[in-house]
């Protein structure tokens, strides 16, 4: 068996995955291969095959790109050491991020914890079970249950749990 140092060295050693880091640095270097001028117009929102896809903010901007197109391949294939692209597509940049854009620190978000009500199962017993609410209720009662359950390892609550509790 081989260790994972040994498959990842192979898959990176590839063509294509060296290309893959390469245009990845092409991205984070954008602003120094096309030029602050070009940079500010133009941001990189990936590639397809042969075509790199380029986001700009106007659709004026968008034509006068249309003429730096030979300017900005002869830049960027040159700046990769190959011909990588050969097209070039333009779309509006809209709410989409570029990809030469800094990485923003996300935001961690802490789910809520559900306050177990006081007369949680009052009404157990009160409540057909065979119809959606009493159904629903039951479901219910056994949210808040779980976690105490997985906390002692007991067993996962059933119906019979469930009638216990109403007599």
């Amino acid at each position: 068996m081989k260790k994972a140092a040994e498959l990842l060295a192979v898959f990176l050693g590839r063509p294509e995955a060296r290309r893959a880091c390469r245009v990845v640095d092409l991205y984070q270097a954008w602003p120094e291969v096309v030029g602050a001028e070009l940079a500010g117009h133009a941001r990189p929102l990936g590639h397809r095959e042969g075509t790199l896809r380029l986001g700009v903010d106007d659709p004026v901007v968008m034509q006068e790109m249309t003429f730096a197109v030979p300017e900005l391949l002869a830049r960027v294939n040159a700046w990769l050491g190959q011909n990588a692209f050969d097209k070039i597509q333009f779309d509006l940049i809209g709410g989409r991020v570029s990809l030469d854009a800094p990485q923003e620190a996300r935001p961690i978000f802490h789910v809520p914890q559900a306050v177990r009500p006081a007369n949680l199962g009052g009404l157990l017993g009160k409540l057909d079970p065979a119809t959606p609410v009493g159904r629903c209720y039951e479901k219910y009662v056994r949210f808040f249950q779980a976690p105490a359950r997985r906390a002692g390892r007991r067993k996962k609550a059933t119906n019979t749990d469930l009638e216990a509790k109403r007599i």
